[in-house]
């Protein structure tokens, strides 16, 4: 557990290191971008992994009762929740389990909820199935985010209440990508009460779930099994392991979850035997692995807290959970490709801009990595900002 350590990932087939020229035009730059973590996953994993490579067999995979009661172990310990291990569905994947339920529960034409600045696959998921993004934007008061309920109750009962213009999905991102809140049980009772009076079907993105700071994360669809909804989990993110591809879908409502299943075994399977492998370890033997990484991270959050705070024209908003900062430059006055230019030409940083997520004059970097890693990235943003007043 040295988070410390530097971990090489260069050629290893990685997105977030091997990938630069691809999407950024140059391989120069110091990666931040892309949400997974630059340290080894958890040794139990690892070694779970190698015995069933031993093994040296690797047909067809089926999860079995073992996985369910991780599973449900996990969710009890962690977020206190008791689950039924018949709620339990596994997939490939959490965006592909949302593009799968969103096709499911809904129509073609109908309108689906997000909340920008928000993952920015949600938009293009919901598009591609041939319905409409409607937008409920988090309301920014400078320092961090909130819903706007009373904008949210308009999106689900819009004026118009032709079937075409019928909202009857909302995706939840919990906790928030980019802007790290997590959100209230008040907060998350207000919109199972909208929920439960519009007839609107809630999907939770819970991806971050396990990266909570302070107190514990609250999943959606434990607040009342009257509400249409399904709570969608991973280690993925938790244990490093993206590249598994792996998901968990908790559906309460059984008519609900034979639907959701049906699509599933047509269109995303079980996760395979490794993932299937890494997953009931992280879940059995990964509470010390993930407590010691919070505490890292924690330390990682406050380093770039207050370095940021001496950057002028640059904010960075507390995170409250996940390994993401989601950073304000709109104080230095910058159209978005003079900001994109010089973050990644100038600074040589790596960084997803904001504007992807529905936030122009932000960018999203990503803490889960050594300390010196993120030392470095900040001092070369600093560098250029601090240039931009010595140039003029």
């Amino acid at each position: 557990m040295d988070f410390d350590k530097k971990l090489d990932r260069e050629g290893t087939y990685c997105a977030k290191w091997d990938c630069l020229e691809e999407y950024f035009g140059r391989d120069d730059v110091l990666p931040m971008w892309v949400a997974d973590s630059d340290w080894k996953t958890s040794e139990a994993i690892i070694e779970a992994l190698q015995e069933r490579v031993k093994h040296g067999a690797f047909g067809y995979s089926k999860s079995c009762e073992d996985h369910d009661d991780a599973v449900v172990d996990w969710v009890g310990r962690r977020y206190d929740w008791n689950i039924d291990p018949e709620w339990i569905v596994y997939t490939n994947g959490i965006t592909s389990s949302l593009s799968v339920a969103v096709r499911t529960f809904s129509d073609l034409g109908d309108s689906v909820v997000i909340q920008p600045p928000v993952y920015f696959p949600f938009f293009s998921l919901v598009e591609n199935s041939g319905r409409r993004v409607l937008e409920n934007r988090l309301k920014y008061d400078g320092s961090g985010y909130r819903m706007d309920f009373d904008d949210l109750r308009s999106k689900f009962c819009p004026e118009d209440d032709r079937l075409a213009d019928r909202t009857s999905i909302m995706i939840l991102c919990s906790p928030h990508n980019p802007v790290g809140r997590v959100w209230s049980r008040d907060e998350l009772e207000r919109v199972v009460d909208l929920a439960l009076e519009h007839d609107v079907m809630v999907l939770s993105d819970e991806i971050f779930s396990d990266y909570i700071f302070e107190g514990k994360h609250t999943p959606f669809s434990s607040i009342s099994e009257e509400v249409n909804s399904m709570t969608l989990i991973t280690p993925a993110k938790s244990f490093n392991i993206a590249g598994l591809k792996m998901g968990v879908a908790i559906i309460p409502d059984e008519g609900v979850r034979k639907r959701f299943q049906n699509a599933r075994d047509l269109l995303v399977k079980e996760p395979n035997v490794l993932a299937l492998t890494a997953m009931k370890a992280a879940y059995e033997e990964g509470d010390e692995w993930m407590d010691a990484q919070i505490d890292y991270l924690d330390g990682n959050k406050e380093y770039a807290l207050e370095f940021i705070e001496d950057i002028p024209g640059v904010h960075a908003v507390e995170p409250e959970g996940t390994f993401l900062l989601w950073m304000d430059f709109s104080g230095l006055g910058m159209e978005a490709d003079e900001l994109n230019d010089l973050i990644l030409n100038e600074a040589k940083v790596a960084l997803i801009d904001g504007s992807k997520f529905g936030g122009d004059g932000f960018m999203r970097m990503n803490f889960a990595c050594p300390r010196d890693t993120l030392k470095e990235g900040l001092e070369r943003i600093k560098r250029a900002v601090v240039s931009l007043s010595s140039d003029s």
